[in-house]
């Protein structure tokens, strides 16, 4: 029972929704953000429009991680105004907002160009079939990897507050990879391009892994070193005769972050959305 409490505490968390920091004002925000995503995106089905949002959820995600989580940032004007507490709650209710609508701007990309991709010509069963061991694969490898770090890694705590939250973690899928959900914790977002045969969809999913690793290169693998590695380095020979196969230069990280609740949220939006159409159509031929 545990387990599965602390199964539904990671996804509900990484997908915006941390259930010990919700306040009124998160929650208030993070339902409206739901509810725009199953109102008022379908109104605006042009691909104009989708990019647009991409564009300008990436800003507000990727600009304000460099912003506040670079060695000098934001945070520490954050810090020293409102405490550690209280300046990473009010961080973390921002990312959290920018992670929902990072990843519903990347499913409406592709809601939004169907038909736009090189899968028509590939039979159908081959190509579900591909699209459900991505989409399992990658949000099993995500939710996976939050389970084992921890939320408060995910959301870059440590970065933030400039110090070390956490042990070192070399269980579930970081036995095997540095930063999983920088790689395969993204495939999800490809099987929903595919899914919708939107070369669009891959187009930008690429970019946002892209961005998303360019941070990781300029700000994260430097904090690292600086928090983690540096402070060890008399140590590393004992810690390569104790864990010889995960012995790494980077501490494993939770990586890539999107707001995962939002793809399924629009994904079933879609869905409706092609129920209706097909019923309509079936009325019509039957008043015929």
């Amino acid at each position: 029972m545990k387990i599965i409490k602390k199964l539904i505490h990671t996804i509900l968390s990484i997908s915006g929704f941390v259930p010990e920091h919700m306040t009124l004002m998160r929650a208030f925000f993070m339902l409206g953000s739901v509810l725009v995503s199953i109102l008022i995106l379908p109104r605006y089905t042009q691909v104009n429009y989708a990019i647009i949002y991409f564009v300008c959820s990436t800003i507000v995600y990727i600009g304000f991680i460099f912003l506040v989580l670079s060695e000098h940032g934001l945070r520490l004007k954050l810090i020293k105004r409102f405490g550690e507490e209280n300046a990473y709650l009010y961080y973390e209710g921002f990312l959290a907002f920018a992670f929902f609508h990072n990843g519903a701007s990347l499913t409406f990309i592709s809601q939004s160009s169907v038909g736009s991709g090189f899968f028509g010509s590939i039979p159908t069963t081959v190509v579900m079939l591909l699209v459900v061991i991505l989409f399992c694969v990658g949000m099993g490898i995500k939710i996976c990897s939050a389970y084992v770090v921890g939320i408060p890694i995910y959301y870059w705590k440590d970065m933030f507050l400039g110090r070390k939250v956490s042990d070192f973690v070399v269980t579930g899928p970081y036995k095997y990879f540095s930063n999983p959900m920088y790689g395969i914790g993204q495939v999800q977002v490809y099987a929903i391009a595919i899914y919708y045969n939107s070369i669009y969809g891959l187009i930008f999913g690429a970019l946002n892994q892209l961005l998303v690793f360019l941070f990781y290169f300029m700000a994260e693998k430097p904090f690292i070193y600086r928090t983690y590695i540096q402070p060890q380095k008399n140590e590393v020979t004992s810690f390569r005769v104790r864990y010889p196969d995960n012995c790494r230069e980077e501490i494993p990280r939770s990586g890539a972050r999107t707001g995962d609740f939002s793809h399924i949220i629009l994904i079933c939006s879609g869905l409706l959305r092609r129920l209706e159409v097909a019923r309509s159509i079936t009325y019509l031929c039957q008043s015929q």
